[in-house]
């Protein structure tokens, strides 16, 4: 394949095979290079010491790899007036700034806490701030069918409204209602969508099949070219399955290299930073 990929979401993951993320690290190189990605973004969890490399650790193992960049966390459970202070100070004036991290992540759902909830908006403020997008979890978590309710695309509609140049991105289109998510925030201009998790076998069981995810991320990409970006959500999801759900959808070449690279570079370039991903 001759277009250039970059995948917008991927984790380094031990899944207690007993490596370390080192070697974790190896293996993800190789998924790219299989499957022709020339540049990853690797998220960070927001809990130190699980099977998830945290932001100090992806700093560590990546250090001297220009093909990965990297998405720092918060933790949203483990905040206090305190710690938001340290927060921005050493991940947002020093990773932001020195473009270590181009990106925030916030894990509602896997946090218990609503994305109106005051703790968040810290989060909010500092991506604002600092002319980074934020990338938020969405939908269901496999063992937790409850976990939604945290996370639902109508409080992201209102967070955008607050925060008209804060550009947010939304993984896995709140599955399995993932129609419901396109209808309630279309028109919001400063809303994104990645296309993570969403060739993986139960997200499109769930979902209503393979065949409704594609017309719905078909309808968003046609009414707003610059809206979707690539992802995966490796390694808990096939790199190629995902690279075949673009590439199977009925759009034009031109959008489907918009939805694999070019999108990206628009959306995560940071003149704050100093940085540029099209160089």
């Amino acid at each position: 394949m001759d277009k250039e990929i970059i995948d917008c979401h991927r984790h380094l993951y031990t899944g207690g095979q007993n490596k370390t993320f080192e070697e974790s690290a190896k293996d993800l190189i190789l998924d790219m290079k299989k499957n022709g990605i020339s540049k990853s973004v690797v998220i960070a969890d927001n809990v130190v010491g699980s099977d998830t490399a945290d932001i100090e650790e992806l700093l560590k193992v990546f250090q001297d790899n220009h093909e990965i960049l990297l998405i720092g966390a918060i933790n949203l459970l483990d905040q206090s007036e305190d710690r938001l202070g340290k927060i921005e100070h050493l991940i947002i004036e020093h990773l932001i700034k020195e473009g270590q991290i181009i990106a925030l992540k916030l894990y509602n759902g896997h946090d218990k806490v609503y994305l109106t909830d005051k703790r968040c908006f810290s989060t909010y403020e500092i991506c604002d701030r600092y002319e980074v997008p934020l990338m938020i979890h969405t939908g269901i978590n496999s063992d937790d069918l409850e976990s939604a309710q945290y996370n639902d695309p109508k409080m992201i509609v209102e967070i955008a409204k607050k925060f008209p140049k804060l550009k947010i991105i939304i993984s896995h289109l709140f599955w399995p209602k993932i129609e419901y998510c396109y209808k309630i925030t279309r028109g919001v201009k400063n809303i994104y969508f990645d296309t993570s998790a969403l060739a993986d076998d139960e997200v499109i069981e769930m979902s209503g099949g393979l065949k409704k995810i594609k017309n719905v991320l078909t309808q968003i990409i046609l009414e707003r070219d610059n809206s979707i970006v690539f992802g995966t959500d490796y390694p808990m999801c096939k790199t190629d399955s995902h690279i075949n759900l673009v590439q199977s959808m009925s759009i034009s070449e031109e959008l489907k290299n918009k939805i694999f690279s070019g999108n990206f570079k628009n959306l995560f370039y940071n003149k704050r930073s100093q940085f540029s991903l099209v160089a």
